[in-house]
């Protein structure tokens, strides 16, 4: 409906146009009307899911009335989303110490992280390193050599796998299974690729364990291994077999090699940063500077799309995949012997309609399209990549066309930053120690220097090691917080709190100051008033199998209050996990709107009547300059002007609403200062964005049905809000599923038994308010964007490529949507005369 609101042509036009384009695209209409013919093919018109950056606090301190310094003593179980932990075991396995003094320095005798050795429940030696599990593959007190453990499954963790498919694992390795039940017995062959070249074959029993072994640590003995798993049991089908396996463990190809008593740096080389609020991957670092580009697609190996002949995947930044011809490694039953091969597929890459790449991959390989992006005069940078799994045969019911299957696809922008200063980014990389204690079985890292302390950035803030966490210090100096970042993609599983059962039992007692991952602490403020308790236990008779455990209803209450600004002009209150700004308030109704955004003078927005602002439930922003330089603002909600008003520089813009309904507009929902004016290019630079959402929350006492299975009560005159469950609930007990995740609070949070207790926020893209606007730090002068010649058709580049014969194809792009849009306007319109 908006589409036809937009165009302005008359009908005859459109139709002299259509035409036209059904006399320029009849190939590319085909291929797009296939598209619609089968559901389960997944094809996208436009990306939609892209990743997005979350930031959460891990834990905070505040400032003793009695000391001058700030200590952090940080463990595993104090903070599991940034240090391991494992459930296997209660030992804390990491931990991390520093304090800051009374002159908002790190003190640099105060720095520590250590890690140990442990054995897991497999008797194999592990360790966490930088948060993130690890394989020790061989350790001494002059060096350790560690993998990275990308899979760790029991026995309850099953995988299908049917004859001749594809299972894909990570670093380009695929497993297939073929040659069932040879001879009469009841053996299966396993190939084992990477990145499409062979590396294992070989045929086990049932009950038997697979295990590949690689030289990981240079020995020239190859017995660690790389990947193993259970071959569990061997069904026989009518048309197919299949097999199932468990408890797959593999660790990383790649070692890391630990050395005693060694000077250590850290690199930014393929890891992600923020920048202007989204993430990029960092493509190069050096003394001279930092290379970066836009994260753009991020998908995980459980992130498959599926395509068939003709089918296109339309990508960001105008890249799209269109498959050419697909063929499948067999086509009737039971063809898969010793000999088996792959099939294979060809596709083409186009950027904006224009070919870039064309390749006939395998299945089980890994395609990777890449450019140069550094400048160094090779295409040595990887922009798209993916795995190709499997192509399957089309069964001529569901699905009535070969298709194939893709996964791991990754993208960044060819339009690359360039950091020219990294000071500013105040990243500390260098001047750590590394030294191996304990008889080989302790790693601790501290400061090469231990007489230059480190220093907060401008806006409050300095990281260490690869990016791995952020200290943050409020502009008052009185709290402070550590904080990491999570690229999301699709859905992250944030664990604010880990609770070990002793006897069957535990009690989760968390606070915003203690658990700032899932409940809310504003920093700013230094205030944090949310708490949630609760019981869990087995001693019970569940009338459910394998349902142990419960949380005793009686046990679980929610609480939080209202509590003033520092400046005492507003009042706040977390509500499950946000913050709120209080509209109103009695011992009978609590009114509150949530911060959508509450930014420092740091952030900082350029816009103009040519480049507005977007901002949530609707609203942008657009600026001018008149003849006196004076900033004339617009406020524009769902296309209609709201408010406009002029201001100078150093003033303050505020936009009031009704929100408590007395008659004026006395409620703030936007306002920020105007930081300064370019009246050369027309635009105003903005800080100090913040912004409450235009829609009230209304709580009531004795409310129950907001939350469903609770009751709301309010208390202390109308300063406090309580949830409990409710009376008729009451001898319901809330029932876990063991290594399941139950909701809580309305699916606010979620709580899972699996050795431990553990209480999770799940976040996804969709939940995130995103703002495609360029954010300017004051770092902005020493940032300069480059835009490759190879963001162009690069003429002069090699295309390798399986087929010898090399022709132009028509791919759809933008223009063939517009012109299929059109279309259908055109069909639409002769039908209404």
């Amino acid at each position: 409906m908006k589409l036809l609101q937009n165009r302005s042509y008359r009908s005859k036009w459109r139709f002299i146009l259509c035409i036209i384009t059904i006399l320029i695209v009849p190939s590319q209409i085909a291929i797009a009307s296939n598209q619609s013919e089968d559901n389960n093919i997944n094809v996208n018109a436009e990306w939609s899911n892209n990743p997005v950056v979350e930031e959460f606090y891990v834990a905070i301190e505040e400032k003793p009335a009695s000391s001058d310094f700030i200590n952090f003593n940080l463990t595993s179980t104090k903070c599991p989303d940034l240090l391991f932990y494992d459930l296997t075991t209660d030992s804390s396995l990491e931990s991390l110490n520093f304090s800051i003094n009374n002159g908002c320095q790190i003190t640099a005798t105060s720095f520590e992280y250590a890690t140990s050795i442990y054995t897991g429940n497999d008797n194999i030696s592990r360790i966490s390193w930088l948060g993130q599990p690890y394989c020790v593959v061989d350790n001494n007190i002059e060096n350790m050599h560690i993998a990275r453990l990308l899979i760790d499954e029991d026995v309850d963790s099953d995988h299908l796998i049917a004859d001749g498919r594809i299972f894909t694992l990570p670093e380009g390795f695929a497993i297939t299974a073929f040659n069932f039940f040879e001879n009469g017995d009841d053996k299966v062959s396993f190939l084992l690729t990477q990145n499409g070249t062979e590396k294992d074959r070989k045929t086990i029993k049932q009950d038997e364990l697979y295990k590949y072994n690689l030289d990981t640590n240079s020995s020239n003995q190859i017995k660690n291994g790389t990947l193993r798993f259970n071959l569990e049991v061997i069904f026989g089908g009518t048309c197919t077999d299949l097999v199932k396996i468990n408890s797959i463990r593999m660790i990383s190809s790649n070692v890391q090699v630990i050395n005693n008593n060694e000077s250590f740096s850290f690199m930014l080389d393929g890891s992600k940063i923020t920048c202007f609020g989204q993430p990029y991957y960092v493509i190069d670092h050096d003394c001279t500077g930092l290379t970066a580009a836009r994260l753009l697609i991020d998908d995980s190996i459980d992130h498959c799309h599926r395509l068939k002949k003709g089918d296109t995947l339309f990508l960001p930044d105008g890249f799209a995949i269109t498959i050419l011809e697909t063929h499948p490694h067999f086509t009737t039953c039971r063809q898969s012997t010793e000999r088996f091969n792959y099939g294979y597929f060809s596709f083409l890459l186009t950027q904006y309609g224009n070919e870039i790449d064309s390749r006939t991959v395998n299945g089980s390989e890994c395609y990777e399209y890449r450019l140069d992006l550094n400048g160094n005069g090779k295409n040595d940078n990887w922009v798209l990549k993916f795995n190709a799994g499997d192509i399957f045969t089309g069964d001529y019911v569901t699905i009535k066309d070969d298709y194939i299957e893709i996964n791991s696809l990754k993208l960044i922008s060819p339009d690359v930053l360039r950091i020219e200063n990294v000071n500013e980014m105040n990243i500390v990389l260098e001047g750590y120690k590394i030294n191996i204690e304990n008889d080989g079985m302790t790693l601790t890292v501290v400061r090469d220097n231990i007489t230059e302390n480190i220093l907060f950035s401008r806006d409050g803030t300095v990281s260490f090691m690869d990016n791995w966490f952020t200290v943050r210090v409020n502009n008052a100096s009185d709290a402070v917080a550590v904080s990491s970042e999570v690229t999301v993609s699709d859905t992250y599983e944030l664990v604010g709190a880990v609770e070990y059962l002793y006897s069957g039992y535990a009690d989760v007692n968390l606070t915003s100051k203690d658990n700032p991952a899932i409940l809310y602490y504003d920093l700013d403020n230094a205030q944090g008033h949310e708490t949630l308790n609760l019981s869990i236990d087995n001693n019970y008779y569940s009338p459910y199998k394998n349902v142990p455990y419960r949380i005793s209803p009686y046990s679980f209450v929610y609480t939080t209050r209202i509590y003033p600004t520092r400046d005492h002009n507003d009042l706040k209150i977390a509500w499950l996990g946000e913050p709120y700004m209080v509209i109103e308030h009695d011992s009978s109704t609590v009114v509150i709107n949530k911060f959508l955004i509450d930014e420092r003078s740091d952030d900082c927005y350029q816009l103009s009547m040519d480049d507005p602002l977007d901002l949530p439930c609707g609203f942008n922003l657009t600026a001018s300059i008149n003849d006196s330089n004076i900033a004339c603002f617009s406020l524009i909600k769902d296309g209609l002007e709201v408010y406009n008003t002029t201001a100078g520089e150093g003033d303050l813009f505020q936009y009031k609403e009704d929100l408590n309904s007395n008659g004026t507009n006395d409620n703030l929902v936007l306002s920020f200062n105007v930081k300064s004016l370019n009246k050369s290019k027309g635009s105003v630079m903005i800080n100090s964005l913040r912004m409450i959402s235009p829609e009230s929350l209304m709580i009531n006492d004795g409310d129950v049905n907001m939350l469903a299975t609770y009751t709301i009560n309010i208390k202390n005159a109308g300063s406090t809000i309580e949830v409990r469950l409710k009376e008729d609930y009451i001898h319901s007990d809330v029932i876990l599923n063991e290594d399941k995740l139950t909701g809580i609070l309305k699916n606010t949070f979620f709580i899972r038994v699996n050795g431990a207790v553990e209480v999770v926020k799940l976040l996804n893209t969709t939940d995130t308010q995103q703002y495609e606007h360029e954010l300017i730090k004051r770092r902005v002068n020493s940032i300069k964007t480059k835009i490759p010649d190879t963001m162009k058709n690069d003429t002069n580049r090699t295309i390798e490529s399986n087929r010898t014969n090399k022709t132009k194809h028509d791919v759809p792009g933008f223009g063939l949507f517009m012109c299929i849009m059109i279309l259908l306007i055109v069909r639409k319109k002769i039908r209404i005369k």
